[in-house]
């Protein structure tokens, strides 16, 4: 009988326990609307909204399609309907608004509706809640009115920044209101009556639907947060650090991006080495820009360099080392079938190329393309792509382990009427102190490009060249190479 009763005891006391915790936890919003992907409804209850005269638009994390554009008329709003979810006798409101300029059209106050609900039909104080920008003093204003003869309103301290994303947080219940800007409080103030509601008005963003007082906003609007209680400081700081919601999504996608470069690339290459396997005397004169530059050693290093930016949450470098290697894949692509390629146009693809550099290891190389006056880059065409693994090998071995001021210098003279001289000249540690570079072993670049001259030789009777070597004091390395002027 005793262990009965205990065992009936210690059930109830779990219950209780069980019942305090989840007294403890945090209730979610009683309304949300993040429109993201074009929503259009209450994420709660699955209610539609009313979405009159507006765009879906990008959100403060420039996601497409994930917040609401408002046009600044009386014919561009919100209704998000008249439910109890939204009309909270005590409660919070937390939403993202960027303001994109200042509406003095309309009638009645001055001011800019952001959104707001009524306490009654009146032309005047019938404001249950309301968030309005004030064009005239450059702030944010929100208030509650119970009639004429209560009403509370805060004013955001600092001016209002236009075309910027802000958020704001409105929380009261019968004792006090209080106003957040960007997580910070602006005012808490005593209100000391129950806010009131008609009950068949709706719930109005960008504009006021009132015939004395009839203005709008010029305006984006999103994640629109409804709760029946009052937040808490942490709350509301942690509703304005909320993380992008698509960032998984977007390390996904940048992944699949990565992805598909490389299999691209390995396509490339392995087709090119198939073409090299049937037709070797072409692809000998050719030696086509994928076996010089696309080598899977280059990729990689451009795939891992993407793939350090997104782990390291760097969307913004990320997505501007994906734009330049694009650009540089699309140079590639445009003069794959050419033998040779005008002198500029190769210019431009050693800059595109120092530029990723750049990016991927920053530091602070300061580089320089001179071109004799004697030399004509637009009149000349060169064999394609020759030069570049001479430079990515200044970097990687010559300068990227040099302490102090690292300098990379490439120049353009004329050798005689048939040649080109490009002489590559760095100030890194010399191929003596590299412990990494071997003196005997060539990269496969480089061994390439003695292919393709030795060719241009034999074939057409050239006298092309080149020449390595170390600067005196190992303070560098000196390229120069002999390229043939194929302008025929």
């Amino acid at each position: 009988m005793a262990l009965k009763f205990q065992g009936v005891f210690l059930f109830v006391v779990l219950v209780l326990l069980g019942t305090a915790v989840k007294s403890q936890e945090k209730k979610g919003p009683a309304a949300r609307f993040t429109f993201n992907n074009q929503k259009n409804y209450d994420e709660v209850s699955q209610r539609e909204v009313k979405l009159v005269g507006t765009n879906f638009t990008v959100d403060r994390f420039d996601n497409e399609n994930n917040a609401v554009f408002l046009h600044g008329s009386p014919f561009s709003y919100i209704n998000l309907g008249n439910s109890q979810a939204v009309k909270p006798v005590i409660g919070s409101i937390s939403l993202w608004v960027k303001l994109q300029g200042e509406i003095w059209a309309g009638t009645g106050y001055t001011v800019n509706p952001i959104i707001l609900t009524k306490n009654s039909n009146n032309d005047d104080f019938f404001e249950a809640y309301a968030m309005n920008y004030i064009p005239e003093q450059n702030k944010i204003m929100a208030g509650s009115s119970k009639d004429s003869s209560m009403q509370v309103n805060i004013t955001s301290v600092e001016d209002f920044e236009l075309f910027k994303w802000h958020h704001l947080v409105m929380t009261w219940d019968n004792d006090y209101f209080s106003f957040y800007c960007d997580g910070r409080l602006e005012n808490k103030l005593p209100k000391n009556f129950k806010t009131k509601f008609v009950s068949t008005d709706s719930v109005l963003v960008g504009v006021s639907a009132n015939k004395k007082n009839n203005r709008a906003s010029y305006m984006s609007a999103d994640d629109i947060e409804f709760y029946d209680r009052v937040l808490t400081v942490e709350e509301v700081q942690e509703l304005y650090n909320a993380p992008n919601p698509n960032k998984g999504k977007m390390i996904f996608n940048w992944i699949l991006i990565a992805i598909g470069f490389g299999l691209i690339v390995l396509c490339i290459y392995f087709f090119a080495k198939h073409r090299l396997s049937v037709t070797l005397k072409k692809e000998k004169q050719r030696l086509e820009l994928y076996n010089i530059m696309m080598n899977p050693h280059f990729v990689f290093n451009s795939l891992n360099a993407l793939q350090n930016f997104i782990l390291k949450n760097e969307n913004d470098r990320a997505n501007h080392y994906l734009v330049k290697f694009s650009k540089l894949m699309r140079k590639i692509l445009e003069n794959n079938m050419s033998d040779n390629i005008p002198l500029e146009m190769e210019i431009d693809l050693l800059e595109k190329y120092l530029e990723i550099e750049d990016l991927r290891f920053e530091e602070n190389i300061v580089h320089t393309i001179h071109v004799d006056p004697g030399v004509t880059p637009s009149a000349i065409k060169i064999p394609i792509m020759m030069l570049q693994p001479f430079i990515e090998n200044a970097i990687w071995h010559g300068l990227l382990k040099k302490q102090g001021t690292k300098t990379l210098d490439i120049s353009f003279f004329m050798h005689d009427s048939d040649y080109v001289e490009c002489i590559i000249e760095d100030n890194g540690i010399g191929r003596k102190k590299n412990e990494d570079y071997n003196l005997e072993k060539k990269s496969l670049g480089i061994s390439f490009v003695e292919q393709r001259l030795k060719l241009f030789n034999k074939i057409h009777g050239l006298n092309c060249s080149l020449l390595i070597q170390d600067k005196a004091g190992d303070t560098g390395t000196i390229v120069r190479i002999i390229l043939p002027i194929l302008n025929k």
